[in-house]
């Protein structure tokens, strides 16, 4: 008698869509053993720079700006990564002979070094930015000029990278910035402050020794007419965006939370000690036991609900007790004990804070929510994205194939259950991965006979060098079909034969056929079964 049943040896996995680096790995963890280190370009020329200011006199001289660049070595297939850039911490002191030193940070301090060669392992274009500091510890007008100054280095990168995207292999639409202290100040501001609100003190003070120090995105930069060794020409770069996509502040703080009433809206993570008595979390003085005329400043507790009323993307993050720097370093340099359980924890919370703000939207499915025991069914991607690829999976059923971008897929419902999944992951030109669809599909059975235990379907041996032996019993004289599909889906063999009552035997040579992994169908009349075959020559 027949029964209402689909009977399907597990087999298996056929085929998979994509390599699992393109689901989601890269920018979270380690990809890279290996990376590239460009030192010392070029970003900005003949920046003046402070080299002694005392009794309201700015002495400066015109000074090259560089970054160091890391980059994923050239064996990465990505070509549109996004880029990180990293401003060191330090106060804005410049003390002559006294750079990366305790006393005074530059972007060789360690913490951004260490910042920069772990993410660049991870996948990121990264930059350890310098940006000018200096001012007169007397005058409050000098110290906010020294903010501005880094604030507008700051944009300059940023437009640098952007400008310069083809030449690094970066995606010019994430591009972020980071700092730690006064680094973090020169992010935030340089972001949040729009054109109309530029402070007084950055216009001219004094004629020739406090000149003016221009609009925040008025730096040139360079734009790189040769490679690594690098030219350049000096452009103004105002066509190309200067506010980076997102933003991690380290322990900073912005002059004024109005500030955050502007047009930017790019997403802040942050991190502060609630025990920090340099760069106070709340609304205070910064440095106000060493530097007396330090004006006001609001720290991370009291921009975070600020960003939350303006609809500004930002997560918060503070530690209990802590002070300033407490990932274990000291003004930029590693503590003996180096860094400690913070550190790991701040990459990570970073890392993911950003990689949420890259994601693509999860793709839509199309395809058939109701199939039938061993029916093949495709799905595909709806409207798929120039430049994307796709990453399948299915539960109670199995890939049969995929194009090279995975935006549709083959799948046969090898199963006895009522209900199976498709699920899919959109994965960007940079391998960034979307979040997951789940597409459910209501399976019904099929009219099948059962065969049973002792009569079944049978190949052997399996694997074979090239000659099968098939057996199954057919229920009734009718004509019986056989496909061998391969790994593509491709249809490689089809044989219509025919068949007794009860037990049949088949011999097949499949000499011709490629070593893999094969799908034998056999359809007779309702009946269908379904095997593995492995041809080892």
């Amino acid at each position: 008698m027949n029964k209402i049943i689909y009977l399907v040896l597990m087999w298996l996995t056929f085929a998979t869509a994509l390599d699992a680096q393109n689901c989601g790995r890269r920018y979270r963890e380690r990809v890279f053993n290996s990376i590239q280190v460009y030192r010392d370009v070029i970003y900005s020329r003949d920046a003046p720079k402070i080299i002694g200011a005392a009794l309201g006199i700015e002495t400066t001289l015109p000074f090259d700006l560089v970054m160091d660049i890391r980059t994923p070595p050239p064996t990465d297939t990505v070509t549109k990564r996004p880029a990180f850039i990293m401003a060191f911490g330090g106060g804005f002191v410049d003390i002559a002979f006294m750079g990366s030193t305790v006393l005074v940070g530059t972007m060789d301090n360690e913490d951004v070094q260490a910042l920069a060669d772990t993410l660049a392992h991870w996948g990121y274009v990264t930059a350890c930015i310098e940006y000018r500091t200096g001012f007169d510890v007397l005058s409050g007008t000098s110290i906010l000029r020294a903010v501005w100054r880094g604030s507008q280095d700051i944009s300059a990168g940023v437009r640098f990278l952007r400008k310069n995207s083809n030449w690094f292999g970066i995606d010019e639409q994430k591009i972020f910035i980071s700092g730690s202290s006064a680094g973090a100040f020169s992010c935030l501001h340089s972001t949040f402050i729009d054109g109309n609100e530029r402070i007084p003190q950055s216009y001219e003070q004094t004629p020739i020794i406090m000149g003016d120090l221009g609009e925040m995105h008025s730096r040139p930069i360079e734009e790189l007419t040769a490679f690594n060794p690098f030219a350049s020409n000096t452009v103004l770069g105002n066509d190309v965006d200067s506010i980076a996509n997102g933003i991690a502040a380290y322990w900073g703080a912005l002059g004024d939370t109005t500030w955050l009433s502007g047009s930017n809206k790019a997403p802040v993570i942050m991190f502060h000690g609630d025990g920090d008595l340099i760069v106070d979390a709340e609304c205070a003085q910064p440095f106000s036991s060493l530097i007396l005329v330090a004006p006001s400043t609001c720290g991370s507790t009291k921009l975070y609900p600020a960003m939350q009323n303006r609809n500004i993307d930002s997560e918060l993050h503070i530690a209990q007790g802590e002070g300033h720097e407490y990932w274990g370093a000291l003004n930029g340099d590693w503590l003996p004990s180096g860094p400690n359980a913070y550190w790991g924890d701040m990459i990570d919370k970073t890392a993911t804070f950003f990689y949420d703000i890259m994601r693509p939207a999860a793709p839509t499915i199309n395809g058939a929510n109701l199939a039938q025991w061993g029916q093949i069914q495709t799905y595909t991607i709806a409207n798929p994205l120039p430049g994307a690829t796709y990453c399948w999976e299915v539960q109670n059923g199995t890939i049969l194939n995929s194009p090279q971008n995975g935006s549709s897929v083959q799948i046969i419902w090898n199963t006895t259950s009522t209900l199976g999944r498709v699920k899919a992951i959109s994965s960007d030109r940079s391998e960034v991965a979307s979040l997951q669809r789940v597409y459910n599909v209501n399976l019904v059975p099929t009219n099948v006979t059962e065969y049973e235990s002792n009569t079944g379907l049978e190949i052997y041996p399996n694997p074979s060098q090239a000659e099968f032996t098939v057996k199954f019993q057919t229920q009734e004289l009718i004509p019986t079909q056989i496909q061998i599909v391969n790994q593509l889906g491709q249809v490689c063999v089809t044989k219509t034969i025919a068949t007794v009552l009860g037990e049949n035997n088949l011999s097949l040579n499949l000499a011709d056929l490629p070593n893999g992994l094969y799908l034998f169908r056999l359809q007779s009349g309702a009946n269908i079964a379904t095997q593995k075959l492995i041809i080892q020559h």
